[in-house]
């Protein structure tokens, strides 16, 4: 779950959990980058803890494809800053939109502004006003609804910057432009993996499903919870068990009403969930439960170093999850574009049908893709980073 401005003064208690997934992921890049079996399989470096693991054929046909995309060589401008308000320094989307927007920068010799609310409601106010006041040239929101801008998301709109808003998608304003994505495709394939593995383990009917939901959360996790529900009546046998999450106590909500529903239905057959640091916590409550031996399928939105730790070691099934940072390289190419040919930036999800390359597209990580790939997070699809610096360095002048 990826959230808007109402769910930010709900997350004191997962900060510190949040904290030590990024400590887990440091230690756990670490390992693979010291295991040579492991290391080899890289494409690249990781970026944010997220590493690109295609095949040859998918960078081939990214870098074909820019070629055949890239417009006349232009200088680019210089001297440019790119603001960046996270959702938290300690998200993995938030980790990853940031390494991508330095990687950008660096290209063309830019300079890259981050703040960080940590899920504070006043901090992102103060964090608008604060990225503005360092004149960016184009600024980034993680997740958050603008109206928890204030002022300086207003004073950035009147000033003509562009501002975009990436991952999860948020309520629609004047002046941003949503890259992000409501979570309907995402949530599709987490449903129908966790209805079609629930019916191959269990025998009873209907089909028990706990879910962890946050419809308050914003505009994706409410859209989120309703293609569940869409989901689960065209399935015909499985029932919803439904729990709306505490926001005021997350982590041990989920904790305790995870507990208490194992013991109320021995039989549950599947949880979900789009709480991203809510999965490990249930996976943990099953372990407890039903220990070596697991029947309950467990599943959800959002990958995190943990959810993947958790796939490895077979107590998480799977996560739903898309390149969350080729939306950084869209919308980038969006606005050189503009600063350098004048060409009018696309509003909204409509700007991925104007590349040549399928960009954004979810996927599913399983064991069968996940074990192997040797990244904290691995990313599949359109090699988005191969296709835009072959791009870039064809169309502009002196970019590294």
């Amino acid at each position: 779950m990826q959230a808007a401005s109402g769910w930010f003064k709900h997350w004191s208690a997962g900060k510190t959990l949040l904290a030590a997934l990024v400590v887990g992921a440091a230690i756990a890049l670490a390992g693979v980058l010291s295991d040579p079996g492991l290391a080899s399989a890289f494409v690249r470096a990781p970026s944010g803890g997220y590493v690109y693991v295609g095949t040859a054929a998918q960078t081939k046909a990214a870098r074909a494809a820019a070629l055949k995309d890239a417009r006349s060589i232009v200088t680019p401008p210089k001297g440019k800053t790119i603001g960046i308000i996270q959702l938290s320094g300690t998200s993995a989307q938030s980790i990853g939109v940031v390494a991508a927007a330095r990687q950008i920068a660096k290209m063309f010799g830019y300079s890259v502004k981050v703040c960080d609310p940590n899920f504070d409601p006043q901090k992102v106010a103060q964090c608008a006003t604060s990225i503005l006041a360092q004149n960016p040239s184009v600024i980034f929101s993680v997740s958050t609804n603008t109206g928890a801008m204030g002022s300086g998301f207003r004073d950035a709109v009147a000033k003509g910057i562009p501002w975009f808003s990436v991952v999860s998608g948020v309520v629609p304003a004047k002046g941003v432009r949503d890259y992000g994505t409501l979570g309907v495709d995402l949530t599709k394939i987490i449903d129908n993996y966790l209805i079609k593995r629930m019916r191959q383990i269990s025998q009873d009917r209907p089909l028990k499903l706990f879910a962890i939901g946050a419809p308050t959360v914003g505009l994706a996790s409410l859209v989120e919870g309703q293609q569940l529900a869409r989901d689960v009546k065209a399935a015909g046998d499985v029932t919803l068990i439904n729990h709306d999450l505490d926001l005021s106590n997350a982590v041990q909500d989920t904790l305790t009403t995870s507990q208490q529903v194992l013991q109320q239905n021995p039989d549950l057959a599947g949880m979900w969930t789009l709480c991203d640091f809510c999965l490990p916590l249930m996976a943990q409550q099953v372990k407890n439960a039903q220990g070596s031996n697991r029947k309950t399928v467990i599943g959800g939105l959002y990958a995190n170093p943990q959810a993947i730790d958790g796939i490895r070691e077979g107590t998480i099934d799977a996560v739903s999850d898309h390149p969350w940072q080729s939306s950084v390289w869209v919308a980038m190419d969006q606005v050189l574009q503009n600063w350098t040919r004048g060409k009018a930036i696309a509003n909204g999800g409509v700007v991925y049908k104007k590349y040549r390359l399928p960009f954004m597209k979810p996927y599913l990580l399983t064991k069968g893709n996940v074990k192997t790939s040797g990244a904290v997070i691995p990313v599949y699809g359109p090699d988005f980073q191969t296709y835009f610096t072959t791009k870039w360095r064809k169309e502009f002048q002196g970019v590294k």
